[in-house]
């Protein structure tokens, strides 16, 4: 219970980044895939990731994108796909990974796709979508 709340606190510490992405990435690293009520979900570790609102958390959020993908992790997809989008345009390097999202099987998967491109390109004016409650228990991210 003391970890959740820590983790809700990040985002008041943006002077911190440098030491909490580290510490978030590794909670992270840490989530157990084969047990899906893991205690923390990747979906809050992504979530703190983007309120810290640091350029230093772009590349966990991406690899976690990646990872989540590939084992078609939907709900930490579109977890990752929420935190890039609130970078806006300093997430631009994602836009390759992001662009074949849009024809994702997973219809929430494709509005998180499309609405953190319009939130790279700034082409919309849009909210990012928000994950669903969910928030990938269970997957376990690349690094």
């Amino acid at each position: 219970m003391d970890d959740w709340r820590v983790l809700y606190g990040v985002g008041g510490y943006p002077q911190a980044a440098d030491r909490l992405v580290p510490l978030l990435a590794d909670g992270l690293r840490r989530i157990d895939p084969h047990r899906p009520d893991a205690p923390i979900p990747a979906g809050l570790y992504l979530s703190r990731l983007a309120d810290l609102k640091d350029p230093i958390a772009i590349p966990v959020i991406t690899d976690t994108l990646t990872w989540a993908g590939r084992h078609r992790s939907w709900t930490v997809v579109t977890s990752a796909l929420d935190a890039l989008a609130t970078f806006g345009p300093a997430a631009q390097a994602a836009h390759a990974q992001i662009r074949p999202l849009t024809n994702a099987p997973d219809t929430a998967v494709r509005a998180a796709a499309q609405a953190a491109l319009d939130a790279l390109t700034g082409d919309k004016q849009t909210v990012p979508a928000q994950s669903t409650p969910g928030h990938g228990l269970g997957q376990h991210p690349p690094y």
